[in-house]
């Protein structure tokens, strides 16, 4: 077993009961009219069923079924890098291309070179996440993106 792996599953299975709990004291609302404790209460709830993932896996590995890491050694660090820099260009594009565009062009760009699809699979992936992002944040959730300063 990975101890560190189950310590950390643990820990942030903790963490999502706390903050479930605690969102619980805030107005939920509806999905038309969402309350300040309905991203909260969602956020912990994936958040508990990701602890759930990682410390079923720890307990896995012990007995041999998952073995393979999620970044390599050699490479972890310039994944973890490229990733951080292609997160820092999908900030500084949002004003000037847009909020779609600019989210479009991020999955494209993780999906290709960091997730290693082919280009199908990578565009349709990215075209996906960037319409249901759209409707989700601007035309749901209505929130206020900037407007960018080249027009498509």
């Amino acid at each position: 077993m990975n101890n560190i792996d189950c310590i950390s599953g643990l820990f942030l299975l903790v963490l999502g009961i706390g903050v479930f709990l605690v969102s619980l004291t805030y107005p939920i609302g509806t999905l038309r009219t969402p309350g300040g404790g309905l991203f909260p209460l969602l956020a912990s709830i994936l958040l508990m069923a990701l602890a759930g993932v990682i410390t079923i896996q720890a307990f896995m590995k012990k007995q041999g079924g998952i073995t393979k890491p999620f970044f390599s050694g050699k490479e972890a660090l310039k994944r973890v890098l490229i990733g951080l820099v292609a997160l820092l260009g999908f900030r500084y594009f949002l004003p000037f291309i847009g909020f779609g565009f600019s989210t479009f062009l991020f999955v494209l760009f993780l999906t290709k070179y960091l997730g290693h699809y082919n280009w199908k699979v990578s565009l349709l992936f990215s075209a996906l996440t960037a319409v249901a992002a759209y409707y989700l944040f601007q035309v749901w959730l209505k929130v206020p993106m900037p407007t960018p300063f080249l027009r498509f």
